[in-house]
C-alpha cells in the first residue's frame, strides 16, 4: 500500500504541476491513475476496498502515509543536494558566475506565516559586481485555484533601484532575472513574494531557493505577467 500511495502522490503532484492541461483533458488524467494502478497489478476496485479497510484503521494508514512522507522528503533532499552539487562545480569552472548565500534554501508558508500576505528575502551578502545578470529561481507547490503569488526582485544601485515584477500562476520552477548596464554597481538583492489571497488552510512549500549572479545576460523568459522598472534611490519600490 505504501508503494501505491506513493506513486498516487505523484500523478497528484504531476496533475497539480500541469493543472491547465488536465483541467481540460479529463481522458488524460485518468489514463495516468489507471497507469499507476496497472504498475502495481491492481484494479480500481481492489484499491477502493483497501482504501475502506483503512479507514476503519486508521492507525495503521497514519503510519504508512508517515513512511510515504519520508520517503518524499528523502528524494527531495537528494535532489536538492545533487543541484547544489551541479551548480557548485558550474560555479567553480565559471569565474564570471556566482551563488549569493541566502538564510533559507527551503520554507514552509502558512497562514500563520504570512500576517501581512509577505514572505520577503534578501542575499546575505554586500554586492559590488558592476552590471551582469541576477536571477532568482525556486521551486514551488501547493499553488491551487486562484492562489497566484506576485514576486518582486529588486536590486539597488548606488543612483538606481532596478524592479521585476512576476506572477507565478503554477507549481513547479520559478525562474527571474533583471539586466544590469556594466556602468552600474550593485549594492543590495532583496525581493518578496506577496500572497494577494490567503485561506486559513493556505500551505505553499518553496524550496531550492537560490539567487545567483552572472555577467552574461539571460535571454528573454515569458513568465506570466512581468514589468521591469527604474526608480531613483529617494523613491519607493
Amino acid at each position: 500500500m505504501e508503494k501505491v500511495l506513493y506513486d498516487i502522490y505523484l500523478a497528484e503532484a504531476e496533475i497539480s504541476n500541469h493543472y491547465a492541461v488536465f483541467s481540460s483533458d479529463s481522458a488524460r488524467k485518468q489514463e495516468l491513475f489507471k497507469s499507476v494502478l496497472k504498475k502495481h497489478k491492481i484494479t480500481e476496485a481492489v484499491l477502493d476496498t483497501s482504501l475502506a479497510w483503512y479507514s476503519g484503521h486508521l492507525e495503521k494508514y497514519f503510519q504508512i502515509n508517515e513512511k510515504v512522507s519520508k520517503r518524499f522528503t528523502e528524494t527531495a533532499e537528494k535532489l536538492r543536494k545533487l543541484q547544489q552539487e551541479e551548480t557548485t562545480a558550474k560555479s567553480n569552472v565559471n569565474t564570471d558566475y556566482l551563488i549569493l548565500p541566502v538564510e533559507k534554501e527551503r520554507v514552509l508558508l502558512q497562514s500563520i506565516d504570512l500576517p501581512n500576505n509577505v514572505y520577503t528575502f534578501k542575499a546575505d551578502t554586500a554586492l559590488s559586481r558592476y552590471g551582469g545578470n541576477y536571477e532568482l529561481q525556486f521551486d514551488i507547490r501547493g499553488l491551487s485555484g486562484s492562489l497566484h503569488p506576485v514576486v518582486t526582485l529588486c536590486i539597488r544601485c548606488s543612483d538606481t533601484i532596478f524592479v521585476k515584477r512576476d506572477t507565478i500562476r503554477q507549481n513547479g520552477l520559478f525562474l527571474s532575472s533583471v539586466d544590469i548596464r556594466p556602468a552600474k554597481q550593485a549594492k543590495e538583492l532583496y525581493g518578496s513574494i506577496y500572497f494577494p489571497e490567503i485561506y486559513p488552510e493556505t500551505t505553499v512549500f518553496i524550496q531550492n531557493f537560490m539567487l545567483t549572479h552572472s555577467f552574461r545576460p539571460r535571454a528573454g523568459r515569458d513568465l506570466g505577467k512581468q514589468s521591469l522598472n527604474r526608480i531613483s534611490d529617494d523613491s519607493h519600490p
